[in-house]
């Protein structure tokens, strides 16, 4: 991805992992400002032009840094459960994606302060292990070229035996390491769904082999079907997708598989329908439940049961794990 304009805040100017960056974006029209959100929190900003347009911007992050788990993320049976939020927003552009009701722009962010991240995160070590998603609000192996991001958390990984990192993505990356406490979660949708819905990812046949080639590098392998969209024909397309996937690596070899049906927070559902008034995924009609936007209660667990009973063909029920 080459971004053709870059805001640089002016405290980020002197980090080296700023100037790295910089190097790489060579030609690209640097634009000095004092605070990212003066760029990012703008009022009257046109998310989906920027989206085909998007801007750099690199900052520092003070504040909250790592967070707990939120009830629609799934902790995978772990305690501690964090995320991390070192970059905002995505390259992809996927219909569903909550970023779109979370945030006021699609540019995105990139925080330079990595050894504070690192801070952060042996604070909550002290607690005990600790398990963080570092790419829910990003996808940082998508981009790891430029920003080293992924590294900085494989790093962290290798040198902190009680912190359990993942690392999920859309693209097909080639993983070549296997430390034992790093997990690559790769998500998969059916075709039609990909091609519908999630623009500049990888295609899901790129997406298995790239997670084949992990599994044989030994590294630690989730499969995610999440979320599971409501599709024409929704059973059969699963269905295929599953058939390849389990072709294409051998479910036998993963670490676990990750299943949920589309939901997403009503406010951030809300803001989606204003921003893309054209979205069929917005424009749905969802039941509400404790704030949660989902599909109607009969068709939310008739679906998420179909799936893990696909998967179940393939591997133990003990390895699917469910957001509700």
């Amino acid at each position: 991805m080459r971004f053709t304009h870059v805001y640089v805040e002016e405290r980020a100017e002197e980090y080296p992992l700023t100037q790295k960056i910089l190097e790489k974006l060579n030609g690209a029209d640097v634009i000095k400002i004092r605070h990212y959100k003066d760029v990012f929190d703008r009022k009257r900003q046109n998310a989906p032009l920027q989206k085909e347009h998007q801007a750099l911007i690199i900052a520092v992050r003070d504040g909250s840094r790592i967070f707990k788990g939120a009830p629609v993320c799934q902790s995978m049976g772990q305690k501690n459960f964090y995320y991390a939020s070192s970059m905002m927003n995505c390259p992809f552009d996927c219909e569903y994606c909550y970023l779109k009701g979370m945030y006021p722009s699609s540019n995105m962010v990139v925080f330079v302060n990595l050894e504070d991240y690192r801070k952060d995160v042996e604070e909550k070590l002290k607690e005990g292990p600790v398990y963080v998603c570092a790419s829910y609000d990003t996808d940082l192996l998508a981009l790891n070229g430029l920003t080293g991001h992924a590294d900085f958390w494989r790093d962290m990984a290798r040198t902190h035996d009680d912190l359990l990192v993942e690392l999920r993505t859309k693209a097909a990356v080639d993983v070549t390491d296997n430390i034992s406490n790093v997990i690559y979660a790769f998500t998969l949708s059916p075709e039609e769904v990909v091609e519908r819905y999630e623009r500049h990812t990888a295609s899901v046949d790129a997406r298995i082999s790239a997670a084949s080639r992990a599994v044989e590098n030994g590294a630690k392998v989730r499969l995610c079907f999440d979320p599971v969209i409501r599709i024409p024909e929704w059973k059969d397309a699963y269905k295929k997708l599953i058939d390849d996937a389990a072709s294409g690596i051998g479910f036998d070899r993963l670490t676990d598989v990750s299943v949920g049906t589309f939901r997403i927070s009503a406010d951030y559902l809300t803001k989606m329908r204003k921003a893309y008034p054209d979205s069929e995924i917005a424009w749905y009609p969802y039941f509400i439940k404790d704030g949660i936007a989902q599909y109607e209660p009969g068709l939310d667990k008739d679906m998420q049961e179909y799936v893990c009973g696909l998967i179940g063909e393939y591997t133990g029920r003990e390895k699917i794990f469910t957001w509700n």
